[in-house]
């Protein structure tokens, strides 16, 4: 069923109550809730998300990071390499 049968057929369906007070209110109710638990579900899928692209470097990763930095220096040093000046780097900041 597409969004619009699917509408349709919940009015339908409260039409059957609509003269009943009492079933009126524990269809808000109900309907209420599943609002509730769309919107937890929708914060859990926001904070999965947002942990699945933060993830700590590992050691190993680390000490590569380390070990490249080590190299760029030594090649800056030798002149194989151009640095980029401090100002510019926070500037970029």
């Amino acid at each position: 069923m597409n969004t619009i049968n699917l509408s349709a057929e919940i009015f339908r369906e409260l039409s059957y109550i609509a003269d009943d007070e009492n079933y009126l209110k524990k269809a808000l109710s109900s309907i209420k809730q599943l609002v509730s638990q769309k919107e937890k579900a929708q914060q859990a899928k926001e904070i999965a998300e947002a942990d699945e692209e933060y993830r700590p470097l590992s050691k190993a990763e680390i000490l590569d990071n380390i070990e490249k930095a080590f190299r760029d220096a030594k090649l800056v040093r030798e002149g194989k390499l151009k640095a980029i000046p401090a100002e510019e780097l926070l500037h970029d900041l």
